[in-house]
């Protein structure tokens, strides 16, 4: 059952929600990230549970996508798909996605170890558990300089006269200065378990920023931060895309943060993509009856309705329901739903659907 997960007071559905979607000519140009009919499963002793099922979508320059849905949706096993990083030989993974003319679903571990980290950078919920614990935050971040920003490096060193680990600081200062971090002298010399979750956030993104990545994938990078903390870090990262031109791929259960930030919200459902489109678009018509549901359980700002929900629980991915997965839990559910999987219709620019309810 889906009741209002917002962690912040959700903006009205009224014409103001994603304004930052409004520009059609972003997405005439080339991708720089595309997924297609990506399938993930896991073998697991009762059966293989299917997780992922024909995802596709594209991820363009500049733009922030939310991937949303509730819990169990498959959000984050797409993520860590992209750059193979779910582990275990229990899992079995087809499909393609595209990145720098690669198919990175192909590539061997070693290879992708120039593209982990360096082009595609992740930042996870629970930012202390991807800082290491026995380094302080200096020693780590110093660490990933030297190997990102060796000319930098020398290049202060030259200009100032200084060492080469006083030109690691100087480094240092600037980049956590960008994401808000102040007392960066003290900062350096702590260790992970030291810090608040926000400063640890804010850290994570930094080091996430030092290779100047192309993509930055942020897996429910703001649900464990305090709602001031968090507004900080949804503005730092809309900042991230028009002044390092990082496409960010955005997942979160929440409606009202993909709202306030994303230029295009692709709705997951039981490992499928029901609906994508620019962030207006989603708000102010939404297609899909899950995505519907999903809105009524948004709070508007200034009225006073009651909440509502979608009834039941995503199925048992072992044994999915034939057809649309969402039949059992739909209001508008017919005979062909039960039997076939909806392809996805494209409505209008940028707006496409997988539902039965607008074949034509």
């Amino acid at each position: 059952m889906v009741k209002n997960t917002a962690a912040n007071k959700a903006p009205a559905l009224d014409s103001s929600v994603g304004s930052a979607g409004e520009s059609a000519d972003r997405y005439s140009g080339e991708p720089v990230l595309q997924v297609r009919d990506l399938n993930v499963a896991f073998n697991i002793p009762r059966g293989q549970a299917k997780i992922l099922e024909g995802v596709d979508f594209d991820l363009y320059p500049k733009e922030i996508l939310a991937l949303v849905g509730e819990t169990g949706s498959g959000k984050s096993v797409t993520a860590k798909s992209i750059l193979n990083l779910i582990p275990g030989r229990n899992r079995e993974t087809r499909g393609r996605v595209l990145f720098d003319e690669k198919d990175l679903l192909s590539l061997s571990d070693k290879e992708l170890q120039t593209i982990r980290g360096n082009k595609i950078s992740m930042v996870f919920q629970n930012p202390k558990s991807s800082i290491n614990p026995i380094f302080t935050l200096g020693e780590q971040i110093f660490r990933l300089i030297r190997l990102y920003l060796a000319d930098e490096i020398e290049g202060i060193k030259q200009k100032q006269h200084c060492s080469q680990k006083q030109a690691q600081e100087i480094i240092a200062k600037e980049k956590l200065n960008e994401v808000g971090l102040t007392d960066i002298k003290r900062m350096l010399k702590l260790y992970a378990s030291e810090v608040s979750g926000g400063m640890a956030q804010r850290y994570r993104i930094a080091l996430a920023l030092l290779s100047l990545p192309e993509i930055l994938i942020a897996d429910e990078a703001t649900s464990a931060l305090d709602v001031t903390v968090q507004a900080h870090i949804l503005k730092l990262m809309k900042e991230l895309c028009t002044t390092k031109k990082i496409a960010i791929l955005f997942i979160t259960h929440d409606l009202g943060i993909a709202a306030q930030v994303c230029d295009r919200v692709a709705v997951m459902y039981a490992g499928r993509i029901v609906e994508i489109g620019d962030t207006k678009s989603i708000f102010l018509n939404p297609l899909h009856p899950y995505t519907k549901g999903l809105l009524k359980a948004v709070p508007k700002l200034g009225k006073n309705e009651p909440l509502s929900f979608v009834p039941g629980m995503i199925p048992d991915l072992v044994n999915p329901p034939e057809g649309c997965r969402f039949h059992n839990r739909c209001d508008h559910a017919m005979g062909l739903c039960l039997s076939q999987k909806p392809e996805s219709i494209s409505i209008e620019d940028n707006h496409t659907v997988a539902c039965f309810l607008y074949k034509s």
